[in-house]
């Protein structure tokens, strides 16, 4: 049982834990409860009472010397038998002082005079605890010998610890049964996952007797069907990505045949202008799909972020699409502070700022407009990133559906991937941030809003 770390072998030393505090508690409380002064005069008082009583009763010294004596005979006998170290002297005196019983306990010894019906005294060294009272004229003095603190302290421990090891196997056994049995359901479950096949995802659907286990298999199957739809998903992102690889590499094929077997340069530079657009367009595909699985990568490994001046990459990412919005008269503005440090990932940051400049310079119409806006409302607020255009915009019921990977809007005849999007809620996700699309009023365009928190 106690060989290897089990949850069993944890119960059960928990359990002699509580046993080793009960005892100690016990033993505590018994011992203060022992030693009490007030306690152990009041057994002296009664003793002395009761045998005050028998006495007063007697009809002559004779018969109180026999109820005396055999008192006597009986408590002391009951120290011997108990291995108490200590004696009770009895003694008892006529009217006229003569002694009538002195136990043999006593010796030659006589128990003094005292003022009050209870007193200290020393007798041959020992302390002991005088009683003293008037019985039908006679005088009967006690003397109780006060037992050492140690002796009462190891007597007690040895007689407890032998009740609570008799105790212990009546509490454990069961206690053991239970808990054995009750981990079967978990072995079980155990059994059943390690029963499943390599590529068997489908859930368990175990139903466990115990309600304690029942959040256990079913975060099991909603694990399982996470997995299941991750796989789901990077299968429809590896064909997509095949399909989307497959018209380039087909132009560029057909293209350097031409470019190879075309007879005149016309052709061969019309060839070579497609094949150049081919492989940049695949280019720019297989770059989309690193910088995806990038985010993913960050994503999981949850790399740290940095203190970045949001407004230093912002007037970078604008100056990288500068060039192309001059080639089609489009106004680029940015309305930030002059620093704003935030905690970013740069690659991230940047993606998200050339993506959507990119998207709003490519797809609204020559001589439009483009503004960025970056904030932080409070010092210890997210960080607000705005990107919005004049452009045609995006109908309401497509809206949802431009963050899925490949996805391209009805009617849109200007060439692209459709992952742009996608990256951007990615890198918005690797930023702990969200991502939101509305219609621009008053123009009817596109208004990208980003919230990074603190």
């Amino acid at each position: 049982m106690f060989a290897r770390r089990t949850l069993v072998r944890r119960i059960m030393l928990a359990l002699l834990t509580a046993f080793c505090l009960v005892w100690l508690v016990l033993l505590a409380r018994d011992f203060i409860s022992e030693t009490d002064s007030a306690r152990f005069d009041e057994r002296v008082l009664t003793l002395g009472n009761r045998l005050s009583g028998m006495l007063a009763d007697a009809r002559n010294d004779d018969e109180a010397r026999a109820i005396i004596a055999a008192t006597s005979t009986l408590v002391n006998a009951s120290y011997r038998e108990h291995d108490v170290p200590g004696i009770m002297l009895m003694q008892l005196y006529g009217t006229d002082g003569t002694s009538l019983y002195l136990s043999p306990e006593s010796g030659a010894t006589r128990l003094g005079q005292a003022s009050q019906q209870l007193s200290d005294a020393m007798v041959n060294g020992q302390p002991f605890r005088l009683y003293q009272h008037q019985a039908g004229g006679r005088t009967l003095r006690l003397g109780a010998q006060i037992i050492q603190r140690n002796w009462i302290l190891q007597r007690m421990g040895i007689d407890l610890a032998v009740s609570m090891l008799i105790a212990l196997p009546l509490v454990v056994l069961p206690l053991w049964v239970t808990v054995r049995r009750g981990l079967r359901p978990l072995r079980q479950l155990s059994e059943q996952i390690t029963g499943k096949g390599l590529h068997d995802l489908e859930p368990l659907n175990a139903m466990p007797e115990y309600e304690e286990l029942k959040p256990l298999a079913g975060a099991l199957d909603t694990l399982l069907a996470q997995l299941r739809s991750k796989i789901a998903r990077e299968a429809r992102f590896v064909q997509d990505a095949a399909h989307e690889l497959r018209t380039p590499m087909a132009v560029i094929s057909a293209q350097a045949h031409v470019l190879a077997l075309a007879p005149d340069a016309r052709q061969r530079a019309e060839a070579e202008l497609q094949l150049d657009q081919a492989v940049a367009r695949a280019s720019h595909l297989v770059q989309q799909l690193l910088e995806m699985a990038l985010f993913e990568r960050a994503q999981e490994q949850r790399a740290p972020l940095e203190k970045l001046d949001a407004a230093q990459l912002a007037q970078q990412a604008m100056a990288d699409v500068a060039p192309a919005a001059m080639q089609r008269d489009i106004e680029l503005s940015l309305e930030a502070p002059d620093t704003l440090f935030h905690a970013l990932d740069r690659h991230a940051f940047l993606s998200i700022l050339h993506n959507l400049l990119h998207n709003a310079v490519h797809y609204i119409q020559q001589g439009g407009q483009v503004r960025v806006e970056l904030r932080r409302p409070a010092a210890d607020g997210p960080l607000m990133l705005a990107v919005t255009d004049n452009g045609p915009g995006i109908a309401p019921a497509e809206q949802a559906m431009v963050f899925e990977r490949f996805y391209r809007c009805a009617g849109q005849t200007m060439p692209g991937s459709g992952l742009g999007l996608s990256i951007v809620q990615q890198a918005a996700t690797r930023l702990r941030g969200t991502v939101q699309l509305s219609t621009a009023p008053p123009s009817g365009g596109c208004r990208f809003v980003i919230e990074i928190p603190a």
